[in-house]
């Protein structure tokens, strides 16, 4: 990541040009480049304007697959605003005149991530439901018509995207290949169960929460879209979506609390809740699986951009907590 420290220099000089009060700041005065973060497909740098903090996010990849990502994180947040969900978002640029990538500029939270205690078990709950409950017209999101069709195709292109990288593990193919065939089974006579009538994160981990002081918070808002709300509760119920963030996972109480919760508070069916999982969870669990898969792969064949190259040398362990083929075999067995 050799080149950081022009991104610096390029994000000094960026703030000097903007109009200041889109930052809501008199002055463009003292400017502070605290930390820098990445995740997988951006860079995050933690600024200080005129002793007002934000996030200056640089979209190096696209993961939603849009070519206007960036301007899409932006509108959402700006429809969440006011809701108590997301931070505020105050600036886009996906011109790439200045730099040769989206950039946005947001409200820094400040708190830890997601711990899997119980009373913050309780508070995700909380979230989706409302999350879940915001009309949906006017988020101009991505919808998925047909929430478990869609799912299972998705499921099914990592699946052949993975098969194309020249070092993937014959047996993950194998493996994700028998729990489609499996999962197929499900579709004809349960997709009717799933309605597209929910804004939906679609990735829902441990990292993308923040506790902040008034309340929490979710962070990466790349790729939403109405959905069946079972998206999100699957996603975080998912065990590889856990492993992600931590090398433990939620037990059976722990579950129990956090549906239990969602379900009072969202007025759903723990019934039905109950089964669009079992349904659903096994094909999001396993995009979970082949997606780090892939990254291992790109890692391994020289695919992975320049720009995001440390940020995945340092999550290489994640990769492989995720990717190992025992994963889809304790889902299949699950079955």
């Amino acid at each position: 990541m050799g080149n950081i420290p022009d991104f610096k220099a390029k994000i000094r000089r960026y703030l000097k040009e903007i109009p200041h009060s889109v930052l809501g700041v008199i002055n463009i005065g003292s400017i502070e480049i605290l930390n820098m973060t990445s995740g997988a497909y951006n860079l995050n740098f933690h600024i200080k304007v005129s002793q007002k903090e934000f996030i200056f996010r640089i979209n190096i990849e696209q993961q939603s697959g849009l070519s206007d990502q960036i301007e899409y994180e932006y509108r959402i947040l700006k429809f969440l605003q006011g809701f108590d969900l997301a931070p505020n978002a105050y600036f886009f640029d996906n011109s790439l005149k200045f730099f040769d990538f989206g950039i946005l500029i947001e409200e820094y939270l400040n708190g830890p991530h997601l711990s899997y205690e119980k009373n913050q078990i309780i508070e995700v709950a909380q979230l989706l439901a409302k999350l879940h409950s915001l009309p949906i017209l006017g988020t101009n999101c991505i919808t998925w018509e047909d929430p478990l069709g869609a799912t299972f195709d998705f499921a099914k292109n990592d699946m052949l995207n993975y098969e194309k990288r020249k070092t993937h593990d014959k047996k993950v193919i194998h493996l994700a290949k028998e729990l489609l065939a499996r999962a197929k089974t499900n579709m004809e006579d349960k997709r009717h169960l799933f309605k597209a009538d929910s804004i939906n994160h679609t990735d829902v981990v441990c990292d993308n929460f923040i506790k902040t002081s008034n309340g929490l918070r979710m962070i990466d808002w790349e790729k939403p879209r109405v959905d069946d709300g079972t998206y999100d509760i699957s996603c975080f119920l998912s065990k590889p979506a856990q492993l992600w963030c931590s090398e433990t996972v939620l037990n059976s109480a722990d579950r129990e609390v956090f549906l239990d919760t969602y379900s009072k508070l969202s007025g759903k069916k723990k019934d039905l809740l109950l089964e669009k999982i079992r349904i659903r969870e096994p094909l999001i669990s396993l995009h979970w699986i082949l997606w780090g898969a892939i990254k291992l792969c790109d890692f391994k064949d020289n695919r992975t951009s320049p720009e995001l190259l440390a940020a995945h040398e340092e999550k290489i362990d994640r990769y492989e907590r995720i990717a190992n083929p025992v994963n889809i075999e304790k889902i299949i067995e699950s079955f």
